[in-house]
This record gives structure tokens, sequence and C-alpha cells, in this order.
């Protein structure tokens, strides 16, 4: 059913207001209390093989010893951080688009991996994960019980 073009407008006019308010709401908000850490994301790529999943993340800058690597389940997990190359010195930014501070990507993995087999290299600001995919049976034999031995 056609609304008329009244109707049209004047949802549109209380549309605007709610709008409104809800600007001047967030307008009119305190600041969080504690500093907000803008957390960003490495580029990642993923790729399989018949044997293996391999992630490549862009990390340039960032020391290995900065970086956390978490297996879990269908998920790999990288985090770290990318620190000030020399804090405490005051400077005047023109241009700033390179990343800085904490980073997080989560990456749902294609096939099931065993974790214990999991190798990672950092060279000139790639990091390169390898993991081996887990042994699966491909045919499983399922036997028939009878109904009262559950």
């Amino acid at each position: 059913m056609l609304r008329s073009s009244g109707d049209w407008i004047g949802s549109m006019q209380s549309m605007q207001k709610e709008m409104e308010r809800l600007l001047n709401y967030l307008g009119n908000s305190k600041p969080p209390a504690g500093q907000f850490v803008r957390m960003w994301e490495p580029a990642v790529d993923v790729y399989e093989t018949a044997s293996e999943v391999v992630v490549l993340a862009e990390l340039p800058g960032v020391n290995q010893d900065d970086i956390e690597i978490v297996v879990d389940d269908s998920y790999l997990l990288i985090r770290g951080q990318k620190k000030e190359e020399s804090p405490g010195e005051k400077r005047k930014y023109y241009q700033l688009e390179t990343h800085r501070g904490p980073f997080e990507t989560r990456v749902l993995l294609p096939a099931r991996v065993d974790p214990n087999q999991t190798k990672a290299t950092h060279e000139n600001g790639m990091l390169k994960i390898v993991l081996v995919k887990a042994v699966q049976e491909r045919t499983l034999r399922v036997e028939i019980r009878d109904s009262s031995t559950y």
C-alpha cells in the first residue's frame, strides 16, 4: 500500500529530529575516563596447500619479541604492539599514516590444523606462520548398537 507524500515527509522530519537528539546527546557526553587506545589490524594473506595452511602478515617495524601467536580451535590470533621509534622526543607531524600501538587480528583457518606443529618466522617485516593440517580419517565405520545399550 502506498503512503501519501505527507506521511513520507512527516516520517523524514521525525527521523531528522531523532538524529539531532542523538547527536546532541553524544556531543554533551563525557569522554571515557581512561585513555582510548586505537588498535589496528595488519594486512594478512591466507593460503592453503595439500598439507599446510600458511598465513602471511605484514608487520613492518614490529619487533619479533612484541608478537604473540595463538592457535585456538579453528582460529589463529596474531597480536602485539608496534612501539614508538624514540619515545619521549617531541615531534610535530605533518602527515601520519603508519600504524603504531597495539594490534590484533583473528584469522579463521580454512582447515583443521595441528597446533603442536606450527612454525613461525619473522623477516623483513613479514610474519610467516605455517600450520600443518591435522590428519583426519576419511572413512569412519559406525557400529550399530541395540537401543537398549544406550
